[in-house]
């Protein structure tokens, strides 16, 4: 991004920054509006913040809209707009768009906070929703695949709450849903072993003694060695008691294991937040070949010690297009990027306070 601007986004009333194209820091006290920047950029990849589904929440208190513009380094532009009574547009290039999928298709993000690190000890949707980003931004049919199987679950799901009833009704949403499962299964099982490869590379550069067991598993939501549509006939009798599909990719996950046990039950809460760091930077470099992404990186100080500060730097800049990062002290939160060859030794900063945003000179707490 070289432009984002925004209005009446939280605390903040507007701001318009030129960002650098490589590091951008934001440094300011705590409560200051710093996160707010980030969630803004999320907001225009995705059309919702990350810290809530809920745009009321984010719109600037007495105020009826907020609105957020960003101009791409490609030179395209993206805008979205909320309003309190739950209506809102999103354009891309100043015209309408039919979803928040295409912002995504233009901006892909990656977001590196405090929730990030549920990945390991977290519920499968977390894991299956780091995969299918990865595969969307790979393989861009994936997305109407996934949405063809959805709406075929939706209806058998629709069918099996009602209880007893003729298998035969269930027949079309089986079929719908094994040409469409099977498609987006594959288009998981390649992505996936590219990612895989990228994951164990990151690994490398971690102490061996510890990571070096490290394994990533996919699992694709139902019985191994058999096909979906055998396995559709298997469950149908508990689907029926449950009242829903209990098999499928949307029940696919990816598993983090340690000489067999779950990895966040051995590995300490650093060990994991620096194995989802490498599943982070792996994803980003699967789709680089595409678009490398845009990350978002809210105070790392707090989450990583200096050494590993330093190699989470050395991953983003080889595998993103971008990085705005957060903290509190500037030299502190500059001191990894600036280890890194130019243009990442060169961040820009600015100051946040009291969601006031101004150009800072880099050193300036």
């Amino acid at each position: 991004m070289s432009r984002l601007v925004l209005s009446n986004f939280r605390n903040i009333a507007s701001a318009d920054l030129p960002l650098a194209p490589a590091v951008n820091l934001f440094c300011g006290a705590n409560g200051s509006g710093k996160t707010s920047l980030l969630e803004a950029v999320h907001m225009l990849a995705s059309g919702r913040s990350f810290r809530s589904r809920q745009s009321q929440s984010v719109i600037r208190y007495e105020q009826e809209s907020l609105a957020v513009f960003g101009r791409l380094a490609n030179g395209v532009s993206l805008g979205v707009e909320k309003r309190r009574d739950g209506q809102g547009r999103i354009r891309i290039n100043q015209a309408p768009a039919e979803s928040s999928s295409q912002l995504a298709a233009c901006l892909p993000l990656q977001v590196i906070n405090s929730e990030s690190f549920s990945a390991l000890d977290g519920g499968p949707g977390v894991r299956r929703q780091l995969l299918d980003w990865t595969v969307f931004h790979v393989e861009h049919s994936f997305a109407n695949h996934w949405k063809a199987y959805q709406s075929a679950l939706k209806q058998r799901n629709a069918l099996l709450r009602r209880g007893k009833i003729d298998a035969n009704l269930l027949a079309p949403w089986d079929q719908q849903l094994v040409r469409s499962g099977e498609v987006v299964d594959t288009l998981r099982r390649s992505v996936f072993t590219q990612l895989r490869a990228l994951f164990h590379e990151r690994l490398r550069d971690l102490p061996q003694d510890v990571f070096a067991p490290l394994e990533l598993h996919y699992r694709s939501g139902w019985k191994k060695g058999t096909s979906l549509r055998e396995s559709l006939v298997e469950s149908l009798e508990g689907d029926l008691g449950q009242g829903f599909t209990r098999v499928g990719p949307h029940r696919a996950d990816l598993r983090f294991t340690l000489h067999g046990q779950p990895a966040h039950a051995v590995l300490s809460r650093g060990q994991q937040k620096m194995a989802v760091c490498a599943l982070r930077t792996a994803m980003a470099a699967t789709v680089s070949a595409r678009e490398k992404p845009v990350f978002l990186v809210d105070d790392l100080p707090s989450e990583l010690d200096e050494d590993n500060q330093r190699l989470f730097s050395r991953w983003v800049g080889d595998c993103a297009s971008q990085v705005l990062v957060t903290g509190i002290e500037g030299s502190v939160t500059a001191r990894p990027w600036q280890s890194l060859p130019p243009p990442w030794c060169e961040p820009r900063m600015f100051h946040v306070e009291r969601g006031r945003v101004t150009a800072a000179a880099l050193g300036a707490d």
